[in-house]
């Protein structure tokens, strides 16, 4: 190699950068070391994107929410079995009346006694699963 810098006339350009000579087959600037025929494509803009990607998402949790509230507010609230409790702590609902007990001609009531404890019996139960009086089994 002679050293010599080549001239415009052979197929060389200008650096971009330095504004140096560079000849036809070197891909890079020997000056300054920048790429000479090489183009880098530019870093993607990636903020359009971003911005249509946040506000999706914030439309999205805006109507999620409206949706919660739209399902889970009830103007008129229910007035079931389970009741209310207020500031006293005593439930909005009252029991129904306990029905009298017949009485028999001496003034007992017609249930059995209690078996005494250890005895075997049945259990009565309303519908409801409540416990009522105690029955005395056929055998005992």
């Amino acid at each position: 190699m002679s050293g010599a810098i080549p001239t415009a006339g052979s197929g060389t350009i200008a650096c971009p950068r330095c504004a140096a000579p560079v000849g036809r087959e070197q891909d890079w600037c020997l000056v300054c070391g920048a790429a000479a025929r090489t183009r880098l494509a530019p870093a993607p803009n990636w903020k359009l994107p971003v911005a249509i990607l946040v506000s999706v998402v914030a439309v999205s949790l805006v109507a999620l929410a409206l949706a919660f509230v739209a399902l889970t507010d009830d103007p008129d609230p229910a007035t079931g079995a389970t009741g209310t409790t207020g500031a006293s702590g005593a439930t909005g609902l009252t029991p129904p009346p306990a029905p009298a007990a017949p009485t028999g001609p001496s003034g007992t009531t017609g249930l059995a006694p209690a078996p005494p404890s250890g005895a075997t019996g049945a259990t009565r139960r309303s519908p409801s699963g409540a416990t009522g009086a105690t029955r005395r089994s056929p055998s005992g």
